[in-house]
């Protein structure tokens, strides 16, 4: 097994809605996945390296120190990379993605 590094990078834009105070709504765009081989330490272990692209709509509200907020991302497009072990092994192993995702956030501010 293998401790692999991931990553996650989202961005796009906000913009309120007239008329409901505290509401804006967002677009944007995400791309996560797992790389082939690790930036530090071996990278020999079992992964399921791959990515997917997303889009990711969504809303956020605000009332006084706290923010709330919610993004459903759709996947676009996935792709399962070839890990070190296939292609030591010649093989091209399976993998597993989201179609969507749902994520809900909160935060208070100080």
């Amino acid at each position: 097994m293998s401790v692999s590094d991931q990553y996650l990078f989202r961005g796009g834009v906000a913009r309120p809605i007239p008329k409901l105070r505290g509401l804006t709504a967002t677009f944007g765009g995400r791309i996560e996945g797992v790389p082939v081989r690790d930036a530090f330490g071996k990278s020999n272990g079992f992964r399921r390296p791959g990515y997917a692209i997303s889009v990711d709509p969504g809303l956020m509200y605000a009332r006084g120190p706290h923010t709330y907020s919610f993004n459903f991302s759709w996947a676009l497009e996935r792709n399962r990379r070839k890990s070190v072990t296939d292609i030591v092994n010649g093989t091209h192993g399976d993998a597993a993605f989201a179609d969507y995702v749902l994520s809900f956030g909160f935060s208070r501010r100080f």
